[in-house]
């Protein structure tokens, strides 16, 4: 594994050659300041890049909008529904979808028993997220405004305490903090299986470019 960063990262997330992530920078003041860097998988260099286009790749050409209205921009996750409004998600369980202008057109707490979903996986119609407190994914609808399936729960063994959510190629990847592996979910059946272990937490697990990233407790690596 190549690791490309070990700072305090706040926001990862995938352009076409490469990822942009988000440090969290202490001052001479005490105050903190957040930076936006690039990681090129050509090049395997780092390099600065502006905080525009972080947000244009984040949340599509309506940023500054979207930007504007949410104030926090790093800390919530984000999708592209199939409408091609922007879904958004904070690790309180706030959500909020945005149209094509930047338009606020929904809010609300995705929710599953009182327990805050986070992250986003879009699935079609559907979104999936995890409940990392419930060691559960869940399936929300946005037209029926309601979790429609999950899989695991508080006894279950299947997740622990997952973190975050992907999709690729018909597959949720979800990264399980205390179990330190990465599960693969068969979204034609919903079986589960291992799919990465590591010796350390997981928490992202992003593929670009036929490469594969991972954000560990230790830092952020190309597989």
């Amino acid at each position: 594994m190549l690791k490309i960063v070990s700072l305090d990262i706040v926001d990862l997330l995938p352009f076409p050659s490469g990822i942009f992530f988000v440090l969290k920078e202490p001052l001479e003041n005490g105050s903190i300041k957040v930076s936006f860097y690039s990681f090129d998988i050509a090049t395997k260099s780092i390099a600065t890049v502006t905080k525009n286009a972080y947000l244009l790749t984040k949340y599509g050409a309506a940023f500054a909008p979207i930007a504007k209205q949410l104030g926090d921009y790093v800390s919530c996750d984000t999708g592209k529904l199939w409408n091609g409004h922007t879904f958004i998600i904070y690790s309180t369980g706030e959500m909020g979808v945005f149209d094509e202008n930047g338009q606020l057109v929904r809010t609300g707490d995705l929710l599953y028993n009182g327990a805050a979903a986070r992250d986003v996986a879009i699935d079609n119609n559907y979104i999936w997220s995890v409940v990392p407190s419930k060691n559960m994914i869940v399936k929300y609808s946005l037209l029926q405004n309601r979790v429609v399936m999950r899989i695991g729960g508080d006894n279950a063994t299947t997740f622990t305490n997952p973190v975050s959510i992907e999709e690729y190629d018909g597959y949720l990847y979800v990264c399980c903090k205390d179990s330190r592996k990465i599960r693969r979910v068969r979204l034609s059946d919903f079986s589960v299986e291992d799919f990465k272990s590591f010796d350390e937490p997981v928490y992202k697990y992003l593929r670009v470019a036929g490469e594969e990233f991972a954000a560990l407790e230790s830092g952020v690596y190309m597989l």
